[in-house]
């Protein structure tokens, strides 16, 4: 007997069956079989001492030496060829039924059974994709030869050993492996319950999700944003909880990265829902593409007004209307939309390329050449706002642009007319660069009339620029011609 399963778990060793079934057959074989060559449980645990409780481990050996009872279905000088009929019998018994089952089972996945069967065979073959193979192996094992360990476990051990040799055949040649396939499933389900659920997934460090939420704005995508912002106020909140049980794991600085993170965030949903307002438009994705071909940091706040800082390459925009008022002046409908906030980028983004092409004339020009270039550079930042507004109606959205619509609208068709009028053979396009440079020198004419304030200082363009130049120079005011 030892042999005849010793060449069994041989074959599957060197055959295509995995090692941890091979293994798991062999330790089934054991458990019946019980014979010196096995690591039996006893042996198992020689040199452990401890099961995983930390209790010994024992099996109780029978008690009547492994012998069948008489029952009236064999002699008593018999039962030992009574118990290897049995064993051989009811064996072969459960591999015919077995490979009957295969043949079902086989059909029920090309759908020659009922619909139930059907979904449900391929569901329990889905098990096999989704569960450890060390887990199906032994799931299936147990199956198969729990008929083996009820009769050893009863005291029917000859039967159980012959029992075992059809059984090994049938996992090996047979469907047996197959049809336990239904098993496994609930058993899979059963298991599941008594199992530690899976620890939550873990999320990104601080730096990865603030660099997550900061891509999603800068291409527009708002539910990308969010989702990192998500992603923060989760680990803002285990680190909180974590420092209520125990301060000293939570560093202050893990805290304040954590807001910080946050706040990034926050930002980040704030621009993307901007900027996917400006991939909306020609003149949105030119200043989306500007903002980020040279890595401007935009700016949400309430307060103040809108500019943009060269030294640190950052846009502050203003997201209330009122933003040079008082907290306590400002009322709802201070609020500025995304669509106006995108209008107020646009102008913005003009000022970044400028700075960034060498367009902005140094402060050692003479006072009215660099006064000139800078208003100028105003005037073509609002002829750009004026243009996002006019692309952004056709779209629904309702925007204005103030008094700057009318200056660019007269500017336009003046310029356009008089083109016109001197009869020069012009193309459409021709005509619109004609009109659109019109505008701009009409918005200009406007700024240097100061009819255009600073929504930070409140100051006419002239003097804010005049003031830079004044300071660059050590002059505390302009000079006197």
């Amino acid at each position: 007997m030892a042999l005849l399963v010793s060449l069994l778990v041989g074959a599957l060793v060197v055959t295509n069956v995995p090692v941890t079934v091979a293994s798991a057959i062999k330790t089934a074989v054991c458990k019946v079989a019980a014979g010196s060559w096995c690591d039996t449980p006893e042996k198992a645990a020689e040199g452990r001492g401890t099961s995983g409780g930390g209790r010994p481990v024992t099996v109780a050996a029978p008690q009547n030496g492994g012998q069948k009872k008489d029952d009236g279905n064999c002699w008593s000088w018999a039962d030992w060829a009574c118990g290897a009929v049995d064993g051989l019998r009811l064996g072969s018994w459960d591999v015919i039924k077995d490979t009957w089952d295969g043949i079902t089972f086989t059909g029920c996945l090309v759908h020659i059974c009922s619909h139930d069967g059907f979904t449900s065979n391929w569901s329990s073959i889905g098990a096999l994709f989704t569960t450890d193979p060390r887990e199906t192996g032994k799931a299936i094992l147990d199956e198969a030869t729990k008929p083996i360990r009820d009769d050893w476990n009863n005291g029917h051990k000859v039967r159980a050993v012959f029992r075992a040799i059809p059984t090994t055949l049938g996992v090996v040649f047979g469907g047996k492996g197959l049809t336990k396939l239904k098993n496994l499933k609930g058993k899979n389900r059963s298991r599941g319950k008594d199992k530690e659920p899976d620890p939550p997934a873990r999320l990104d460090a601080p730096e990865v999700i603030e660099r997550r939420a900061e891509e999603a704005g800068r291409r527009g995508d708002v539910e990308g944003a969010e989702e990192a912002l998500e992603d923060a106020e989760q680990h803002r909140r285990e680190l909180l909880e974590a420092a209520e049980k125990d301060q000293s794991k939570v560093s202050m600085g893990e805290r304040a990265k954590a807001q910080a993170t946050v706040r990034a965030a926050k930002r980040a949903v704030a621009d993307a829902k901007v900027r996917k307002v400006l991939m909306r438009t020609p003149t949105g994705r030119w200043a989306n593409d500007i903002l980020n071909r040279y890595n401007v940091e935009v700016r949400y706040e309430s307060d103040g007004g809108s500019y943009y800082i060269p030294t640190v390459n950052q846009i502050h925009v203003s997201t209330s209307k009122g933003g040079s008022k008082p907290k306590g002046e400002r009322s709802p409908e201070d609020v500025r939309s995304p669509e106006s906030l995108a209008v107020i980028l646009v102008h913005e983004a003009n000022h970044v390329e400028y700075e960034h092409t060498g367009r902005v004339p140094p402060r050692t020009v003479p006072r009215d050449k660099y006064l000139k270039s800078r208003v100028r550079e105003e005037a073509e930042g609002t002829a750009r706002e004026v243009e996002q507004v006019y692309e952004l109606r056709p779209l629904g959205v309702k925007v204005g642009a103030g008094i700057a619509e009318d200056i660019y609208d007269r500017g336009y068709h003046r310029a356009r007319r008089q083109a016109i009028e001197r009869g020069e053979k012009l193309t459409e396009a021709e005509l619109h660069e004609i009109g659109r440079k019109g505008a701009v020198d009409a918005l200009e004419e406007a700024f240097h009339a100061g009819r255009f304030r600073t929504s930070n200082t409140g100051e006419t363009y002239p003097d804010y620029y005049g003031k830079y130049w004044d300071q660059a120079n050590g002059w505390s005011k302009p000079p006197v011609d």
